[in-house]
């Protein structure tokens, strides 16, 4: 039986294709926004994971010393000028903020900023200096006396992250609020009405847009700013302002309008420093004008704005007339919306647009000193993650002490010779902190780093270290001990070997202390030969000397082979009257909240007894007056420094080390290729050394005698005490126990 198909009327047909369509287009409509759910899904697990935790990698940031000012401290009022205006504080006639001061006869006052220090948060203050000859006088605040005050330690370097972004993080509480309401008024007047998307504004946008002929306002809102610049490329695609709309959507969903703000005004791009991205109004401020947001004025305000459609095009450094019109634009709009009184108005108009250089944000750009920090940091061990989350280290870097010792150098040491090197460190000893450190004749270059890294004979540095071993075995020397400085032939390594001293004379028995002052060479070899070499090695081991090593009598004239550093750390312990202290640059790292996460601890320990180095000391200022070094003598009569000099074998070499009440000085020059200088130590680095306390200024060395010493006569025959009466003797200090027994007159 044959069946007939029942035939479908053709009016039924399209009817039949429009439910299939419809079908599909549904199940495509369900299929989308599934995928579109996920997709949002995804985004909003992502996004809020990484917009709650830590945003960015924030440079670590590196600080100078705090300046501390106290009544009797040694500082002149052109030093605290000086500071406060490398600190870029503002001279004004009447200080009615922070960031400026006034000069008045023999006082400065002072607007300090706020800051966070290791110890914890100081509000800004305001306080009086006064000044006589001898330094600081008195602190007054409110006419009130202060026992002490400090200022902000300036900031030295950004550790910018491996992905060559830079900025300081802001809160919101931190931003002035005219700053606030100009940039939502410029980039985004809706933002606290919208969620995240304004339809409102593409539109209105894009009529300005297609009136103008040209692109001239953009219609995105700054939630979808935010959403491009941290999480998408630049690309101007329509999938990527489709995902810029929904991670904006996500991002007003899930947090609120004040922490999208706060991570905007972070977030921003605002420049380029060479290779670095400038990112943020806190660090846009410092990188344009120095300072910090809180003391721009409402020019400033309205050219960093100006900057943020532009960093290329509106750069004010590259492009001032096309940046003034954009900062101009940008005050008719706060003066037309009631942010700017006609006179602020006019006013700010009138301002030039007036930026610093670039890269003078940081003050100043010490490569040799900071070589020195990242060692140190390195040594700590410090969580890598917290190196990159905005952490703050706290150097004992003077800028002062560090500008007029690059500044000395980089003057002097060309003048000599072209092919000369040098290296030079500043030490306040009493603490082991290095406040200045010179890598290279070239100040700000970033090369071999000769003070940490470079390692040469040192000379006649090694002879403290041998006389003060001496002066340590009591009754056995003292400083009228008579050495005998007569021809001496010794082997060495299968050669003979003939100690001469620098002018090949000889002069039979010397007493030890002109034997040092005059830097003998045969004499002490003669003493160091008599110790032995086990007792020189220890010597320099418990004056700080952390390398094994092996010595023969050729060390006794210098031949031992040390860095600047090194050099420094030994004299650190003779300067402190034997109190050895680890020489360090980093005093303490906090975290961006302030938390402490590392601060050094001062261990000192007593490596020789003060009344043997009060013997040294003596020896050593008599070389400063009589002696290899005394050419300082023409320039302070009065007892000033001890110090020694140093000159390796032909010359190569030309060190000296000394200090007075405060700071210990190291200077080292030679040539790199090994060549003779032609230089002493007294001829070159000790020019050095002089130059740079002629522009410091100086703060004589005092030694009170411990109760262990007394005045003493030595006869300068025999070396021996001898009673007072004596002809042919000398008053010398010596230890109590060294002179119980007097010999007759010689």
């Amino acid at each position: 039986m044959t069946r007939t198909r029942k035939k479908v009327p053709t009016s039924a047909r399209p009817a039949r294709w429009w439910r299939l369509i419809w079908i599909t287009s549904l199940k495509l409509a369900l299929a989308g926004f599934l995928g579109l759910f996920l997709y949002f899904i995804y985004l909003d697990s992502k996004i809020t994971s990484t917009f709650s935790g830590q945003k960015w990698q924030v440079p670590a940031q590196i600080y100078g010393r705090s300046l501390e000012l106290f009544p009797g401290k040694y500082l002149t009022q052109k030093q605290l000028v000086q500071e406060l205006e490398q600190l870029q504080y503002q001279r004004v006639n009447a200080v009615s903020g922070p960031g400026q001061f006034r000069t008045s006869g023999n006082t400065v006052e002072i607007f300090r900023r706020s800051f966070t220090f290791v110890d914890g948060t100081q509000a800004a203050s305001r306080f009086s200096v006064e000044f006589n000859r001898s330094g600081i006088s008195a602190l007054l605040q409110q006419k009130s006396s202060l026992s002490m005050a400090r200022l902000e330690p300036q900031l030295i370097e950004h550790l910018v992250s491996p992905h060559q972004e830079d900025r300081e993080l802001v809160r919101l509480e931190w931003v002035p609020s005219l700053l606030k309401e100009t940039l939502l008024l410029v980039e985004d007047r809706d933002f606290y009405q919208h969620r995240g998307v304004s339809p409102l504004s593409v539109l209105r946008a894009l009529w300005v847009n297609i009136t103008a002929g040209r692109t001239v306002q953009g219609g995105s809102t700054l939630t979808q700013q935010l959403a491009k610049n941290m999480y998408l490329t630049q690309d101007r695609t329509l999938l990527r302002k489709v995902n810029e709309a929904m991670i904006a959507l996500v991002l007003d969903y899930r947090f609120s309008k004040d922490q999208i703000l706060e991570a905007y005004l972070n977030e921003i791009y605002l420049g380029q420093n060479h290779a670095t991205a400038v990112h943020g109004f806190g660090l846009g401020s410092r990188f344009y004008f120095g300072k910090p947001l809180t003391e721009l004025s409402a020019d400033q305000y309205a050219l960093l704005i100006g900057i943020v459609k532009g960093p290329g095009y509106y750069d004010p450094r590259r492009f001032p007339e096309r940046a003034k019109q954009r900062r101009d634009l940008v005050l008719r709009l706060m003066f037309e919306q009631h942010l700017l009184d006609q006179r602020a108005y006019e006013q700010a108009l009138t301002r030039p647009v007036e930026v610093v250089a670039r890269g003078q944000y940081l003050n100043a750009n010490f490569p040799a000193y900071m070589d020195a920090v990242k060692r140190e940091l390195r040594q700590l061990a410090l969580d890598s993650n917290l190196m990159h989350s905005g952490i703050k280290v706290f150097t004992y870097l003077d800028p002062m002490a560090q500008t007029q010792a690059e500044r000395t150098v980089t003057q002097l040491v060309p003048a000599m010779d072209k092919e000369l090197e040098a290296a030079m460190l500043v030490v306040d000893y009493q603490r082991g902190a290095v406040q200045a450190l010179v890598g290279g004749k070239t100040a700000g270059y970033a090369g071999f780093n000769r003070a940490l890294e470079a390692r040469r004979p040192i000379g006649s540095l090694i002879k403290p270290a041998i006389y003060l071993e001496a002066l340590a075995q009591r009754g056995r020397y003292t400083l009228g001990s008579m050495l005998d400085d007569s021809p001496l032939s010794l082997r060495s390594n299968n050669q003979d070997w003939q100690p001469q001293n620098f002018d090949k004379t000889f002069r039979g028995n010397v007493s030890l202390m002109r034997a040092l002052a005059d830097s003998l060479n045969v004499p002490t070899v003669r003493l160091g030969l008599q110790l032995g070499m086990p007792k020189l090695q220890e010597a320099l081991r418990r004056l700080g000397l952390e390398r094994n090593i092996t010595l023969y009598p050729s060390a006794l004239l210098g031949s031992l082979e040390l860095s600047p550093y090194e050099v420094s750390q030994l004299y650190q312990t003779i300067a402190n009257n034997g109190v050895h202290q680890s020489l360090a640059t980093v005093q303490a790292v906090t975290d961006q909240n302030g938390a402490v996460v590392y601060q050094r601890n001062l261990t000192p320990s007593v490596r020789y007894p003060a009344a043997d180095v009060y013997l040294l000391h003596y020896a050593m200022i008599e070389s400063t007056l009589t002696g290899t070094a005394q050419s300082l003598a023409r320039t302070w009569p009065q007892p000033t420094f001890a110090g020694k000099t140093g000159t390796s074998s032909d010359y190569r070499d030309s060190w000296f080390s000394g200090f007075d009440q405060d700071r210990l000085v190291t200077v080292w020059l030679g040539r790199d290729d090994n060549k003779s200088t032609n230089l002493t130590g007294g001829s070159g680095a000790l020019r050095v050394f002089t130059d740079y306390f002629k522009q410091q200024g100086t703060h004589n060395l005092i030694r009170y005698m411990p109760e262990q010493v007394e005045w003493q006569r030595f006869s300068t025959q025999s070396g021996l005490p001898v009673p007072e009466y004596c002809p042919n003797s000398w008053l010398l200090p010596a230890h109590q126990d060294s002179v119980l027994a007097l010999n007759q007159c010689d």
